[in-house]
């Protein structure tokens, strides 16, 4: 079960993996949705409801989240966080924390992962998630999907 999804929590949760926060260019916004995704998928309970769009996981109350933010309409709240799990969750991404493309291929390997072969051996269908980001999905390049897939199993980030 999730748990109530608030900007506050949104905010500690950033400031504790030291990422900081804008929605200026549509990079940015794309950075903060794929790494509040990632965060839940890792057990850091945002409540985020995430489906998929034309980018990979998406969440409308991310957006309208951050932008309170920004706005300063709201404070960070770490009260209901796992504080050691944000630092473990900042420790592992931060070489890719403003990689947008990495973030890209990550978030849409882990939610295709998690809604499409959810039943089945990750190494039964490591060739499915490069087809669906190479040819399907997404257009990326396949060694580039492979690096990435590579990475997360590595750090533990998909499995």
């Amino acid at each position: 079960m999730q748990s109530e999804i608030s900007p506050s929590k949104l905010a500690a949760f950033l400031e504790g993996i030291n990422k900081s926060i804008s929605m200026d260019e549509f990079d940015d916004k794309l950075e903060i949705q794929k790494i509040t995704y990632l965060a839940q998928t890792y057990g850091i309970d945002l409540g985020y409801p995430f489906e998929w769009f034309i980018r990979g996981p998406y969440c409308k109350q991310v957006s309208e989240h951050a932008h309170k933010i920004i706005e300063k309409k709201t404070s960070a709240d770490i009260r209901e966080l796992d504080e050691a799990k944000i630092k473990e969750f900042g420790s592992i991404l931060q070489p890719y924390i403003n990689n947008t493309e990495w973030l890209e291929i990550a978030g849409s390997l882990v939610y295709l992962r998690k809604e499409n072969y959810a039943e089945m051996p990750l190494e039964e269908i490591i060739g499915y998630l490069i087809e669906d980001l190479t040819f399907g999905y997404k257009n990326f390049d396949e060694s580039l999907v492979r690096r990435v897939i590579a990475e997360m199993l590595r750090m533990k980030l998909i499995e």
